[in-house]
């Protein structure tokens, strides 16, 4: 008895020593004391994960990235202090199935040296998120003074006209308790960012496929298209605007106007089209924007009417493939560095 006796002490002993152990070092290296967001935007943060992927023109993988403040990078965490522009939006601005030096973001950072850009968007999140990420996102970041905010938005907002609105995404958060918790600890646990990084390197470095998120038309929201479908700008061109919808909209627009105002930095924003190319409600969300731009002055690309995008540029409803997202980088190459110097 006596022996086992002292195999129980020897194993408890053992026991609390490992589970201090992880604890100082979960204290010391982990992120818990490294942000002011609470809650929110865990989903969004410390994320490192390979997408093996392989739709109808899009194949391949991609190296998805965020650092602790959210924003998505290439390697290195981003010093806030050094960001010049931030560019937000939905999914077509993040592009997960993108490898970062494929993305919007990643080519313009790359070919404007004169300021650092940073990726902000998050899946899914319309102009009501975008306003909301000052309140529980950028105001918390320490030293994030941004000359500009970028805003590439409108396929997002329809669902603004419906009672299908995304209100989780839209306030930076989860559905439920369980997963605010479980996203929480998953974004700043030491241990579980460093288990991310090398099941990636396990794909990256090994081709182990276990490594990688599978991505196939079952596991993302997707929709079959029809090139018959797909519509250009001038087809929409004089036609009537839904002028409840369009006095709504102008009403986030003037909020995310002032927000951005408030915080120190000046505003660019960029309208959008999609997988199907133009329809009622990005037309009428395109046209409400050039509206505000002219109003109060502001910076503004109508890429939706000016940069001519075809079905092949995009590998499902909304989303560019590299191609597309080429064609999209070079016009805003052009034409922001023309905003900018201004």
């Amino acid at each position: 008895m006596k022996i086992i006796s002292s195999i129980i002490k020897i194993f408890i002993f053992n026991l609390i020593t490992f589970t201090t152990i992880i604890i100082i070092i979960e204290i010391f290296f982990g992120n818990w004391f490294k942000n002011n967001f609470n809650l929110r935007l865990s989903s969004e943060r410390n994320i490192n994960r390979i997408y093996n992927f392989n739709f109808s023109n899009h194949k391949g993988y991609s190296h998805y990235i965020r650092d602790n403040n959210g924003f998505r990078v290439d390697q290195k965490e981003i010093d806030p202090e050094m960001i010049n522009i931030v560019f937000a939006g939905g999914s077509t601005t993040n592009q997960k199935f993108l490898n970062y030096n494929e993305t919007i973001v990643g080519i313009l950072d790359n070919q404007i040296k004169e300021y650092k850009i940073v990726n902000s968007g998050v899946d899914g999140m319309s102009i009501k998120g975008h306003i909301n990420s000052f309140k529980y996102w950028y105001n918390k970041i320490d030293n994030l003074k941004p000359s500009y905010y970028i805003f590439y938005i409108g396929v997002n907002d329809p669902y603004l006209f419906s009672s299908n609105q995304k209100k989780n995404i839209d306030n930076l958060t989860e559905s439920s308790f369980e997963e605010k918790i479980r996203e929480y600890l998953e974004s700043n646990s030491f241990f579980y960012k460093q288990f991310r990084i090398i099941k990636s390197s396990l794909f990256l470095y090994f081709g182990f496929k276990k490594g990688a998120n599978v991505v196939n038309k079952k596991t993302v929201v997707y929709s079959e298209r029809s090139k018959n479908e797909f519509k250009s700008y001038e087809e929409f061109e004089g036609s009537l605007i839904n002028q409840n919808y369009s006095n709504m909209y102008n009403t986030y627009l003037n909020e995310l106007t002032n927000e951005t105002i408030r915080s120190g930095s000046k505003i660019i924003y960029i309208t959008q089209t999609s997988g199907y190319g133009m329809n009622e409600d990005l037309y009428l969300i395109a046209q409400s924007i050039i509206k505000h731009c002219k109003e109060f002055n502001l910076l503004c690309l109508n890429l939706a009417k000016e940069l001519k995008l075809e079905y092949n540029d995009f590998y499902d409803h909304l989303h560019l493939n590299r191609e597309g997202s080429k064609k999209v980088a070079e016009y805003l190459h052009e034409n922001l560095l023309k905003l900018l110097t201004n």
